[in-house]
């Protein structure tokens, strides 16, 4: 078992950061960094199936691990990216309680001896996902369920808006019920959102390097006075 995974197990704040960018070093630097776990996105993100292995071995040696975002959740998808040696999977595209039960069993099929070690994330997307939490928290071996905002938000006929009240409202909802089976949550967040969103319950922090990348500049800015081109 990864620290990341017990860690996400008993509850306690992690931080997942999208590398944005299929590039080993990018990885090997963000590691060091002080954060705990780095997203390989191959579902909406840059890195492509034959850029896994080397991001994984990046983030192996700066002592983190390696979490690979799937682009869906066939059988022969999930068998693919585990199998080059990566330390956890988040699936995407669930709605039903059947079809996590199923990614998870899938997982296990594809790497039975070291099944205990890899973290298991799934997303929750959709208002049907919504629907089926209970039976979502019924299966043991999620680690953490993650909030897809902008895709329930969509799917809840608010075109991606997930600031609208109904859609909050069904987030904070679904937050805490999570939490109250004793479960990790996780969100993406911004720099002006971290903590109210750690105060509604999330554990999993998730951020993108890009922003970053834009706080780092900003702040560059203001320290040396120059004005943006």
């Amino acid at each position: 078992m990864t620290d990341f995974k017990q860690r996400l197990r008993i509850g306690r704040t992690v931080s997942l950061v999208n590398a944005d960018h299929a590039c080993a070093g990018l990885v090997q630097f963000v590691g060091g960094l002080g954060i705990d776990a780095v997203m390989l996105d191959c579902e909406q993100g840059n890195p492509s199936f034959v850029d896994v292995e080397d991001m994984t071995r990046a983030a192996r040696l700066a002592g983190v691990a390696s979490i690979v975002r799937i682009p869906s959740p066939e059988p022969w998808t999930i068998e693919r990216y585990v199998m080059r040696g990566i330390d956890g999977v988040v699936v995407p595209r669930l709605d039903t309680a059947v079809q996590v039960a199923k990614a998870v069993a899938d997982i296990r099929y594809a790497s039975p001896r070291d099944f205990a070690r890899l973290t298991v994330i799934v997303q929750v997307e959709s208002a049907s996902a919504l629907e089926e939490l209970d039976g979502f928290l019924a299966v043991p071996e999620v680690d953490c369920f993650f909030i897809g905002a902008v895709d329930l938000a969509k799917s809840m006929g608010f075109a991606g808006d997930y600031s609208q009240p109904e859609v909050m409202d069904a987030m904070d909802k679904t937050i805490r019920r999570i939490r109250a089976q004793g479960r990790s949550v996780g969100f993406l967040v911004k720099e002006d959102d971290v903590q109210v969103w750690q105060a509604k319950g999330v554990t999993m922090l998730y951020a993108h390097v890009n922003d970053f990348l834009r706080l780092g500049a900003r702040q560059w800015r203001r320290l040396s006075g120059i004005e943006p081109a």
